[in-house]
C-alpha cells in the first residue's frame, strides 16, 4: 500500500507524525533518516473495505498519537514512526461495527534501517447497535456466488496491490475473467485506480460495479471524485449526491458533494452540504471544509462569515503557504462597507 488518497485538496488529509529523537546529533540524523511505515486496510466482516472511519495510532500506554481516516479503498498510514510498541485503534463511532484495537512492535534491527508494518482489520458487528437499528455508515451487505477460483484469485490480488502493485492487479483482473460480475473485484480496481490517479481507468470499473450494486457508497463516491478530476461535473454531481445519500454521515461525501453543487451554481445546497460536513467533523475538524464555506460566503457577498471560515481554516492549517494572502483578504472582508 502506498498513502491514504490524497489526490487533491478536496480530499481529506491523512495524519503524518514524525518525532526528534533525542540525544546527539547523530542519533537525531539517525532518527529523520529513518522511514517507519505503520499501514493497513480496514475490512467489514464480509472482506469489503470501510471508509471514512477514523484510525487512532497510540503509544504503549495507550495515548493518542496520531489519528487518520480511512480512504475510498478502506486505506490507513502513519509515515516517520520511531521503533517502539504501539496500538492502532479503530473508531466507530456511527457504525455498526465494534471498535478495534492491536498491539504491534515498530522493529529497526539495524542501525539506520527502517521497518514497516501491515495490518489487516476485520471489524465485527455490534449486535446491540443491530438490534437498535443505530443509524450506521456501513457499506450495504452484498452478497454474490463467487466461483471459488474466482475468489481465490481476488483476495490474493487485494494483498498483492498492497505490497507488489502490478502483480496485485493482474490477480484481480484473472478474477474478472473467470467471473465479469464479480462486485467486489471491479470496485476495487476502480478505487485502487483513483488512488493511484488514474481516472480515466478507473471510471469503467466504477461504472460496472455500479450496474451490479446501486447501493455501493465507495464506488458511487470514487466515482464522483474521477468525475469531478476528469472535470465531468454532471456526472460528478450525481455520483456525489448517491454516495450522500448512501452514506449521510460521510464527511468525504458532504465535503465533495457541497463542494460540486457551489461549482454548479447551487449555493443554497451547497451550504447545507458544507455545513452538515462541519458538522460531522467537529471532533476532528477538516480544514478543507472552512476553505470551502469561505469560497462560498464571499460569492454570496457575505463577507463576515468567509472571514470566520478564512480564521478557522487558518488555525487548522497555520503553516499554508498562502498565509500572508488569506489573512490580507480577511482584514479585506472586515473592512466596513462605504
Amino acid at each position: 500500500m502506498k498513502r491514504l488518497i490524497s489526490v487533491s485538496r478536496l480530499m481529506l488529509v491523512s495524519a503524518i507524525v514524525c518525532f526528534a529523537a533525542a540525544g546527539s546529533n547523530a542519533a537525531a540524523h539517525e532518527a529523520n533518516s529513518l522511514t517507519n511505515r505503520i499501514e493497513g486496510i480496514v475490512w467489514n466482516p464480509a472482506h469489503r473495505p470501510v471508509p471514512d472511519v477514523y484510525v487512532e495510532l497510540q503509544n504503549e500506554n495507550y495515548s493518542t498519537i496520531s489519528k487518520a481516516r480511512t480512504d475510498s479503498t478502506g486505506r490507513f498510514t502513519f509515515i516517520g514512526i520511531q521503533g517502539g510498541h504501539y496500538n492502532v485503534k479503530v473508531l466507530t463511532t456511527g457504525t455498526n461495527y465494534l471498535e478495534y484495537t492491536e498491539g504491534f512492535d515498530v522493529v529497526n534491527v539495524v542501525q539506520g534501517s527502517s521497518d514497516s508494518v501491515y495490518l489487516d482489520v476485520y471489524l465485527k458487528f455490534d449486535k446491540r447497535k443491530l438490534n437498535s437499528g443505530a443509524a450506521t455508515i456501513t457499506e450495504a451487505i452484498f452478497v454474490q456466488d463467487v466461483p471459488e477460483e474466482a475468489r481465490k484469485l481476488y483476495k490474493k490480488g487485494v494483498k498483492d496491490i498492497n505490497e507488489k502493485g502490478d502483480k496485485g492487479f493482474a490477480e484481480i483482473e484473472q478474477a474478472l475473467k473467470i467471473f465479469p460480475d464479480y462486485f467486489d473485484a471491479l470496485n476495487m480496481l476502480g478505487r485502487e485506480y483513483v488512488a493511484r490517479k488514474e481516472y480515466q481507468k478507473a471510471v469503467p470499473y466504477l461504472i460496472r460495479s455500479i450496474d451490479i450494486n446501486r447501493r455501493s457508497f465507495s464506488s458511487f463516491y470514487a466515482l464522483a471524485y474521477a468525475a469531478f478530476e476528469l472535470n465531468h461535473r454532471p456526472e460528478a454531481l450525481d455520483a456525489a449526491r448517491a454516495a450522500t445519500i448512501l452514506q449521510s454521515n460521510s464527511v468525504n461525501a458532504q465535503l465533495l458533494y457541497g463542494t460540486l453543487l457551489r461549482l454548479d451554481g447551487s449555493y443554497q445546497e451547497a451550504e447545507k452540504a458544507l455545513l452538515q460536513a462541519k458538522k460531522l467533523s467537529k471532533d476532528t475538524p477538516v480544514a478543507e471544509v472552512n476553505w470551502q464555506l469561505a469560497l462560498l460566503y464571499n460569492k454570496l457577498g457575505r463577507n463576515k462569515e468567509a472571514a470566520d471560515e478564512l480564521e478557522e481554516y487558518l488555525k487548522l492549517q497555520p503553516d499554508a503557504p498562502n498565509k500572508k494572502e488569506i489573512q490580507g483578504l480577511i482584514a479585506k472582508l472586515r473592512r466596513p462597507s462605504k
